[in-house]
């Protein structure tokens, strides 16, 4: 996508970003680790600047294995990111490519709707207990989906609901695996119940999820505490994602995106990297565009594929790779129709044509608005017509 020219300079503007600029990091405590690493503070406003010779250490230890990261990218156009990441962390990678060989077998719901759509009554509402409970029988009784998220319920105290809901799960289906933590004091719970399931010690296969950085370049409390927390627990995985609305959150100009996009997750994996040099870290770049029609921000479009992959691009040839990009995020429509349709196709030959490859697997697995809403309705006509490619 980039010329030899353009990486050049996006890259060397990143790097210039991070080390005039720096990240925004909202916790005392990470902060006083990367400035033991060789950070430095900003003298105005506080940010951390990051050198260019701390995020060499970053690139010494994510390069050497850039060639099985590629590999386990491979794998997630086909079952996507979060059943990829949990067929990586319980060792089944190959096993499962093998068997979708000669088994179709899909991902449902992406990460988890909040809400979901009523097709009888025509409306979306609130995830509640017996919507949920509907959701895990569908996947245990249907043989093409192999992995579902759990949703999002809210008819029940947030501060448990994510122990609750995965104890819940579990009661209906096999299929469920890796959640979010959302509150960071939930993942020491949601590793005691993998040493409960498993009978192995740390056995953090419940603990899924990434640290979403804000824009421009913040490093929010949350996220740092998800970090901290994951590190007193023994779960040595952080994901570095980057989610900005570009001509909103980040410049207007594509070039100028790609920037800020590779910056963030850069000076996140740089954060990550200094907290615990030999975890697991991985980045993640999803962005969205002002959709200046309906005021909404939205998935489609030709900008979020172009700044998606050109960060994807240079973390590929400046960085070490390891920076992992959806074939297509989620529908922006709010309702189950060919429109979704028509988006998931759009996604999918947009990011086949600009990385040059003939096609690439349809993305759609039932969610909508965003990622944020679930339908059935649509999850079988993703199905139908993912089978057909798979025919």
């Amino acid at each position: 996508m980039l010329t030899p020219d353009q990486v050049t300079v996006l890259r060397d503007r990143t790097l210039r970003m991070l080390a005039e600029v720096g990240l925004r990091v909202e916790s005392d405590e990470l902060v006083q680790i990367m400035l033991a690493r060789g950070g430095t503070l900003h003298p105005q406003t506080g940010r951390v600047r990051i050198p260019a010779g701390l995020v060499d250490e970053l690139v010494a230890k994510l390069a050497p294995n850039q060639w099985l990261d590629d590999d386990d990218q491979s794998l997630h156009p086909y079952c996507g990111i979060d059943w990829t990441h949990w067929l990586m962390w319980t060792g089944q990678k190959e096993a499962m490519r093998e068997r979708m060989q000669s088994e179709f077998l899909m991902s449902a719901f992406d990460c988890g709707p909040t809400t979901y759509y009523d097709y009888p009554a025509g409306c979306s509402r609130p995830v509640d207990t017996d919507i949920f409970i509907t959701m895990k029988k569908l996947a245990q009784a249907t043989p093409e989906i192999g992995y579902i998220s759990t949703w999002y319920r809210q008819d029940v105290p947030r501060g448990t609901e994510r122990i609750e809901s995965l104890v819940l799960a579990l009661q209906y289906t096999t299929k469920v695996d890796g959640i979010e933590a959302i509150d960071p004091a939930v993942i020491k719970y949601l590793v005691e119940i993998g040493e409960i399931m498993t009978g192995v010690a740390k056995d953090a296969r419940y603990l899924a999820g990434s640290e979403c950085l804000t824009s421009p370049l913040i490093l929010d409390h949350r996220s740092a505490a998800d970090m901290l927390a994951r590190k007193a627990a023994g779960v040595r995985k952080y994901h570095m994602c980057s989610m900005p609305t570009i001509g909103v959150s980040s410049p207007v100009t594509i070039a100028a995106s790609i920037v800020l996009g590779a910056a963030e997750v850069l000076g996140g994996l740089v954060a990550a990297f200094c907290l615990d040099p030999e975890g697991d870290l991985t980045g993640r770049m999803i962005s969205t565009v002002l959709d200046m029609k309906y005021a909404t921000a939205a998935s489609i479009g030709p900008a979020t594929v172009l700044c998606n992959l050109g960060v994807k691009e240079l973390f590929d040839r400046c960085w070490g790779g390891h920076c992992w990009v959806e074939v297509f995020f989620s529908p922006t429509v709010k309702q189950p129709g060919l429109q979704a349709v028509y988006e998931n196709f759009y996604g999918g030959t947009a990011a086949a044509r600009v990385r040059g490859e003939a096609r690439l697997p349809y993305p759609g697995m039932g969610t909508l608005d965003n990622g944020g809403l679930g339908s059935p309705t649509q999850l079988m006509l993703d199905m139908e017509i993912r089978k057909g490619q798979f025919a």
